[in-house]
């Protein structure tokens, strides 16, 4: 009787046990969910995603909606260079400067 009981217990602490392959896979699991949560990339500035409207009606004269139009794709050229270098600057910083 006690040998039977002393093999049932042997029996349910080994199947408690992990390998060491076990172990090294819930680390790997809680280290990448925590550097994931370090590395989470910022928000866009809030310009990036907004749109350019000329302000050109029907009835404007010609120079005034060149003009118009011409300040309008001015501002969303100026927009796109400061976006694509805040996004070259973060990407930098995540590779460690290397592209």
């Amino acid at each position: 009787m006690f040998r039977l009981l002393m093999l049932l217990s042997i029996g349910l602490f080994l199947s408690a046990c992990q390998t060491d392959r076990d172990r090294a896979a819930g680390a790997g699991a809680r280290l990448g969910a925590a550097a994931a949560a370090e590395t989470a990339p910022p928000e866009l500035p809030p310009d990036c995603r907004e749109r350019e409207r000329s302000g050109v009606q029907v009835g404007d004269p010609l120079d005034l909606a060149l003009i118009k139009t011409d300040r309008a794709l001015g501002q969303a050229n100026a927009r796109v260079v400061r976006c694509v270098g805040w996004h070259d600057r973060f990407r930098g910083e995540m590779t460690g400067g290397v592209e």
